[in-house]
């Protein structure tokens, strides 16, 4: 994911189901549990059991992204992304902020809100993160550590 140094994105939000650039812009949406972006979706199943979290999705052309809790408690999460690995770690055990850790350092840092919104920062390493991965990623840090439920639709 490539942005340009004229106009680069730094912050991009989920509020409620949707997914929103800085400028505004809608960039994702999820409906019925499936997430919807550019011409792309992804169908997400989820499991938030009291002693184990994952979620599950599939692409259109059946690649799969997976995302589980690593150890007993949901301080760090382990991703694959149709091939790709990262680690989301919380960065303290008093907040619920998360660093997403590619190969090459961190790409992003997604910090829950009390209002329910969701904040993803770009981090150092945005640029190796594909946009499928950045709202996978993200929407499974929703689903794990928002306060506030997402409404079912």
């Amino acid at each position: 994911m490539v942005e340009s140094a004229e106009n680069p994105a730094q912050l991009w939000s989920w509020r409620g189901n949707e997914l929103f650039g800085e400028d505004g812009q809608s960039l994702a949406l999820v409906r019925s549990d499936v997430i919807y972006f550019g011409d792309q979706r992804l169908l997400v199943e989820s499991v938030a059991g009291p002693i184990q979290f994952r979620a599950r999705a599939t692409t259109g052309e059946g690649e799969v992204f997976t995302l589980l809790q690593s150890g007993f408690t949901v301080q760090t999460l382990s991703a694959d992304c149709a091939g790709r690995s990262y680690q989301l770690r919380r960065s303290s055990v008093w907040r619920k902020e998360r660093n997403i850790i590619g190969e090459t350092g961190t790409v992003a840092t997604v910090r829950p809100l009390i209002s329910g919104r969701v904040d993803m920062l770009h981090g150092p390493a945005w640029e190796e993160l594909p946009l499928a991965d950045a709202v996978f990623l993200s929407w499974g840090c929703v689903l794990v550590d928002s306060p506030v439920r997402r409404p079912r639709v």
